[in-house]
């Protein structure tokens, strides 16, 4: 059942009860206790920055509730951003978990970058996030402040005649965005357009109270649907986009649940979790896929907003929509990607995803548990490549005829085993996958497992691995 009340005049959707969006926020924080037996309950997830902020963002609330963020209208953008500067070290510069990941996720958008370059952007990628952060709180509530219909000074509106052709096809539209740069002037940029779209957001439970502390009377064209089940508003999604709606969505914020594609492909083709939730509302109503950009207009505070040409998007979904599904989706998430993603590369450091990138935007791995023998650890070294083919989608892989060979390669290599229930490792193991394509994830697992078969004196076994490695080519461009 959809729950839904106004804020003041903006409409909030709450599609599932309270207990269900507890256990799910639980499930992210690794705090569920209701695993699986046998299995070992995971650590705290990694998550987004964002994500993090829960208290923080009702400390916003309250600054909005009492105005108090008006202090910041006597404020230049250089003096708040020279704050934001000092408080971006001070909140991220002085944690090296946090270094530890942005410089991962630095080398994989710039693997030939020198280390110099990199802690540059490091640096500047700590003095954005401080920025944003007092934009947040100090600049963004004024730009909300403005009467409806008003030009609102801070963005600068480029090309938007794109978006008004695209709506009179009265199909609606899906707005993808990045979080690039104050990204919330993507959302607000649409929703306080001086032709006032009729726009759909979706929204993180966890951040609701961000969105209650900036909602003004005269927001009735913005409708918020908050929900952890994107299944339990895509109905109502759909619906509106058959009313003409704007639908503004994020294309860089995943799960791990959702397809890989190539990050870039051809340049930077490693695998990284690609939302689908839209994709899949393009095919059911037909709405236009565009993508908008926002970038700093020569300050951090003052934005350009630009579509830029989806005739590709649009060429691919024409061409893929008779294929089957996994098709279909692979196509299109592999070419909204080649043209979003080069934005996150030329603007890296202004990034607010940046740390993840290595992590949880496209982490994988795979855990033994203590005392695993040799039989287990083949069986499940098979599991995971199976799983890597079914959860990903590359560019012209023969994926049916890859997940068959595995398939039947297997077998023999378990059948070779002299002793199968000789202990590999008496502690926890883990084999890190992350930022690759899934041919460098299959070769590293078969290099591993020839290592452990060669340690453990099973040459027949190992010999068998060799020649599943070496034919793995068999299945790729």
């Amino acid at each position: 059942m959809l729950i839904f009340y106004l804020l003041n005049m903006a409409q909030l959707f709450l599609a599932d009860q309270k207990i269900t969006r507890r256990e799910s926020i639980a499930r992210l924080e690794g705090k569920q206790t209701d695993a699986p037996e046998g299995k070992v309950r995971e650590k705290k997830a990694e998550q987004s920055w964002g994500d993090t902020m829960g208290g923080i963002f009702k400390f916003i609330k309250w600054m909005g509730r009492y105005k108090i963020y008006r202090i910041g209208k006597y404020r230049s953008y250089s003096a708040l951003n020279a704050w934001g500067h000092l408080l971006g070290k001070l909140m991220f510069g002085t944690s090296s978990k946090i270094k530890r990941r942005t410089m991962a996720s630095l080398r994989a958008l710039y693997p030939n970058a020198s280390k110099k370059k990199l802690e540059k952007f490091y640096d500047t990628n700590n003095k954005f996030m401080g920025m944003f952060f007092l934009d947040m709180i100090f600049r963004m509530p004024f730009m909300c402040d403005f009467p409806p219909q008003a030009q609102v000074d801070v963005m600068k509106y480029m090309n938007f005649e794109v978006l008004d052709k695209v709506l009179e096809e009265g199909k609606g539209a899906i707005i993808l965005i990045l979080h690039l740069g104050q990204h919330f002037h993507n959302p607000g940029g649409m929703f306080l357009h001086p032709n006032k779209y009729q726009m759909d957001v979706v929204a993180s439970v966890k951040n609701l109270p961000m969105y209650e502390s900036n909602n003004r009377a005269h927001f009735d064209n913005l409708h918020i649907y908050a929900s952890t089940k994107f299944s339990q508003i895509s109905d109502h999604l759909r619906r509106n986009l058959e009313r003409n709606h704007v639908l503004v969505m994020y294309h860089d914020y995943s799960s791990k649940t959702q397809l890989k594609t190539p990050f870039i492909s051809g340049k930077l083709p490693f695998l990284i979790n690609t939302p689908q939730s839209y994709i899949r509302l393009h095919k059911l109503t037909g709405a236009p896929i565009l993508p908008l950009i926002t970038v700093p207009d020569k300050i951090f505070g003052r934005s350009k907003l630009f579509f830029v040409d989806n005739t590709s998007i649009m060429d691919i979904s024409r061409k893929y929509w008779d294929a089957p599904k996994e098709e279909f989706h692979g196509q299109v998430s592999t070419e909204i990607n080649r043209i979003m993603y080069p934005w996150v590369r030329k603007y890296g450091p202004w990034w607010e995803e940046l740390m993840r990138v290595a992590g949880l935007r496209s982490k994988d791995e795979l855990k033994f548990d203590p005392n695993c023998n040799l039989q287990t650890m083949l069986t499940t070294i098979q599991e995971k490549m199976i799983h890597i083919i079914e959860n990903s989608w590359e560019p012209e892989r023969k994926s049916a005829e890859l997940k068959q060979w595995i398939t039947d390669k297997w077998p023999p290599i378990i059948k070779a085993l002299d002793h199968p229930k000789k202990v590999v490792r008496t502690h926890k193991t883990i084999i890190k996958l992350s930022i690759m394509t899934s041919r460098e994830e299959l070769e590293k697992l078969a290099l591993v497992l020839a290592k452990e078969l060669g340690n453990a004196d099973e040459f027949q076994a190992r010999k068998e691995v060799k020649k599943f490695f070496d034919g793995l080519g068999l299945f790729y461009p």
